[in-house]
């Protein structure tokens, strides 16, 4: 029977809800059939001072909905009597969280809950198919979220554009949302972002750049033409995060791949995000147009991977930071005021290893020194450089991709063969022209050599995919090498382009003649010692052109490479 309400000045609350992900301005056409229905049924059953709450494109699984928390304020303020709901999926998802609200949480404050179209009224007593339709809701919950996920991942093995915001130098495409296209004004910002990052300024410095030239953020951006983000921007339109512009050099969208898949939820239930493992990332290649090429984007990888010191009194900026290395234990080299020591021995003492020390000068005019000959080497003779070039990463390639590709084609025929031998043995054993015995013995046989032949298979295509990989990194690396034929110095783009890691070894004293001795003693004048010290250049691509280089004595301070080819240095002077 239904109970009379004593205190007719308090809330009816009518209660809308839809999930809209698209949904930005105003009422969806859903929520405004859901008022009308509310409100009519309100007017008709005589309830007094309705007032409608809504959450539009807010999801039933989750409770934390702005005017969902509104409504609970004023129920524990005592401001509302009944609650009204279109049915029960429109209040929610979550079986256990609304038979919370319906069994104990609007009983112990004194609400009448009204669901108009599932015919639930608490005033009229329980409804016992309440829960179960609280658990089919649930379960529609619970199938759209997977229908969804799988639906992204349709999408992103596609190579289609799945999240609600494009990112920062690109827009949507009108004609299809799931295509993205260069914003050509905010791409000029992400393109000389780049620039400067592999010039080698660091993220705080890139920020502080944008900030001075009062370059416009993302957020402001999108406030200036939404309105969104108001209170969160308006104060600092410039103000560039060093995470977010981290963030955007690491994101390969910018040389027109789409990588999706990288984050997603823990449950339909608990929206909190996971990221994924990069394993799990799906990349489709080319999908759009690139702000920045892939080589430029490469430089900037191994820029914003590297720690640099500046040091500041003189704007001293370490170009090889993370580039120089010990021969001897194979640890970094430390830079301290503009001279390198083995890391290592600089922590542990000599029990650990040698000082291996040397300036930062001598580094700077030996790699430069090095790239020079290299340049002079290939314009004296192109043909013979490259020859050597191809030496070092492996003589007779040709002949070698040749055979591998042959014993590939061989074993891959041979597999097929032993397929239909091993068909056609099944089918004369279940004809009975061969006994079960004789089967199974030259089954497995053939299985064994089969398997054996998908072994050699592997790793077959292993050796010539490495062959092939190193053809190309020839190939790159003259390319890149002689962009530079005009080189007069260093800088950090040279660097990261160019150089792999440079290798230091341990300075010897060593006397120039044998026959220069002092006397009877034998002992060499100290006039007539000379220090020398050996370094290796490793190039990207192609590594170290010449590891069998033997050791050079020079009586001066000069440095005498080989023309031809002179991926190794011995800088010498007097002891």
């Amino acid at each position: 029977m239904q109970q009379p309400h004593k205190n007719y000045n308090k809330i009816t609350a009518l209660y809308c809800r839809l999930s809209r992900d698209d949904e930005q301005y105003g009422d969806s056409s859903s929520i405004q059939t859901q008022k009308i229905l509310l409100e009519n049924y309100a007017k008709q059953h005589a309830l007094p001072n309705q007032k409608f709450y809504v959450d539009d494109g807010y999801s039933g699984t989750s409770f934390n909905r702005p005017d969902f928390i509104n409504l609970k304020t004023d129920i524990e303020n005592g401001l509302v009597s009944t609650v009204i709901v279109k049915d029960l999926s429109r209040f929610g998802r979550d079986y256990l969280q609304v038979g919370m609200f319906t069994e104990h949480y609007f009983p112990d404050n004194d609400i009448r809950f009204i669901a108009v179209e599932d015919n639930v009224d608490s005033d009229k007593g329980g409804n016992e198919f309440a829960p179960f339709r609280n658990i089919m809701n649930e379960w529609y919950a619970r199938d759209v979220s997977k229908k969804v996920r799988a639906g992204f991942k349709i999408k992103s093995s596609q190579g289609l554009f799945t999240a609600p915001t494009a990112p920062f130098g690109y827009i949507k495409d009108p004609s299809n949302k799931h295509k993205l296209i260069i914003d050509q004004q905010a791409a000029m910002v992400v393109k000389q972002m780049f620039e400067l990052s592999a010039s080698g300024l660091s993220i705080h410095a890139i920020a502080k750049h944008l900030k001075q030239n009062k370059i416009q953020t993302p957020r402001e951006i999108e406030y200036s033409k939404t309105g969104k983000f108001a209170k969160s921007v308006v104060p600092f339109p410039y103000h560039w995060a060093d995470r977010s512009i981290h963030t955007m050099l690491q994101n390969r969208v910018y040389i027109g791949h789409m990588v999706n898949q990288k984050t997603t939820t823990k449950s339909y239930k608990n929206r909190k995000t996971v990221y994924k493992d990069k394993s799990e990332w799906i990349e489709v290649k080319n999908t759009h147009e690139a702000i920045v090429s892939e080589q430029l984007f490469d430089l900037v990888q191994k820029e914003i991977s590297i720690k640099r010191r500046d040091w500041n009194k003189s704007n001293f900026v370490n170009l090889f930071a993370g580039k120089v290395f010990c021969f001897d234990c194979g640890k970094p080299l430390n830079l301290c005021v503009e001279r390198y020591s083995c890391s290592r021995y600089r922590r542990f003492g000599k029990q650990a290893c040698s000082a291996h020390g040397i300036s930062y000068k001598r580094v700077y005019d030996t790699v430069l020194g090095l790239i020079k000959d290299d340049l002079t080497a290939i314009a004296l003779d192109t043909n013979y450089f490259v020859s050597r070039l191809n030496k070092s990463i492996g003589d007779n390639s040709d002949s070698k991709k040749q055979a591998l590709s042959k014993s590939i084609a061989k074993a891959e025929k041979r597999i097929l063969e032993i397929d239909s031998i091993i068909r056609k043995l099944y089918e004369d054993n279940v004809l009975g022209k061969i006994t079960d015995d004789r089967f199974v013995c030259l089954s497995q046989d053939y299985e064994k050599e089969q398997a054996e032949l998908k072994d050699q298979l592997i790793t077959a295509k292993k050796e010539l995919s490495a062959l092939n990989e190193k053809t190309d990194n020839a190939d790159k690396f003259l390319a890149v090498i002689t962009r530079y034929k005009d080189l007069t110095d260093l800088s950090q783009n040279i660097i990261l382009e160019l150089v792999d890691k440079i290798v230091v070894h341990e300075s010897k004293t060593v006397g120039t003649d044998t026959d220069n001795t002092s006397g009877a003693t034998g002992k060499v004048k100290k006039s007539q010692l000379v220090k020398t010290q050996k370094i290796e250049i490793y190039y990207n691509f192609v590594g170290n052109l010449n590891q069998n280089t033997a050791d050079t004595k020079q009586a001066d301070n000069t440095i005498t490479p080989d023309i031809s080819f002179t991926p190794t240095l011995y800088i010498s002077q007097p002891a």
